[in-house]
């Protein structure tokens, strides 16, 4: 099981608002494209994740029941390849589906994949209890901008679920701290404050959104 579990409690707090991207075990990454962020410069050699990785059952197991409020939404980050098993990894949390976002991205090469290349990535949103009404955002798709470092999500997406919710909330396997959230995970302290303090900060995501799908 990742080192984390084991090292790392929980906080000793109930979140209504919980936004996880697990590291989902994909042992390793085939040979990608020239454009391919992670690959660009082993071309001829397979590599593995630059961070541990888990199992569907490790992630399962966790005890996020535990930090989750009787009211509380979850956002969870899955891929094309484990999408049909994030359904059973937010009910094994005490979480019902509800939506699923999802972030379009510019191909760049064939990289890895089957038939198709995947350019997309799935936010699953579930909910348990009753959640306060908040006005609609008229998408559940947005076309943004790869990060550089591998996995990593663009901040747009915290930035539009703190738009629509209240504290307490708290990001698992975080990368970074951010105002407004707790964080929990082993790559938080590995994140140099200059990176923290030129986050770019988006106060109406939504409209930029909308703006972007305009433009398309």
């Amino acid at each position: 099981m990742l080192e984390i579990n084991k090292t790392i409690p929980f906080p000793d707090k109930k979140y209504q608002i919980i936004y996880a991207d697990p590291p989902w075990k994909y042992g390793k990454w085939g040979k990608g494209s020239k454009k391919c962020v992670f690959n660009a410069k082993v071309q001829n050699i397979d590599s593995p994740l630059p961070y541990p990785s888990m199992t569907i059952e490790e992630i399962k197991t966790m005890n996020v029941k535990d930090i989750s409020d009787a009211n509380c939404e979850l956002y969870l980050w899955t891929t094309q390849k484990y999408l049909p098993f994030s359904f059973g990894v937010i009910e094994a949390w005490g979480f019902k589906y509800c939506q699923t976002l999802t972030w379009c991205k510019k191909p760049m090469g064939t990289g890895q994949g089957g038939l198709y290349c995947p350019t997309t990535e799935f936010l699953i949103l579930g909910r348990k209890g009753h959640m306060p009404k908040r006005t609609r955002i008229n998408t559940t798709w947005w076309e943004i901008k790869r990060e550089q470092k591998h996995s990593k999500k663009p901040d747009f997406y915290r930035d539009l679920i703190t738009q629509m919710s209240e504290p307490p909330r708290i990001e698992l396997f975080a990368r970074q701290k951010t105002p407004g959230w707790d964080v929990w995970g082993n790559e938080v302290d590995m994140i140099k404050e200059e990176q923290m303090q030129t986050r770019i900060e988006f106060t109406e995501p939504a409209k930029q959104a909308e703006q972007t799908q305009m433009e398309l």
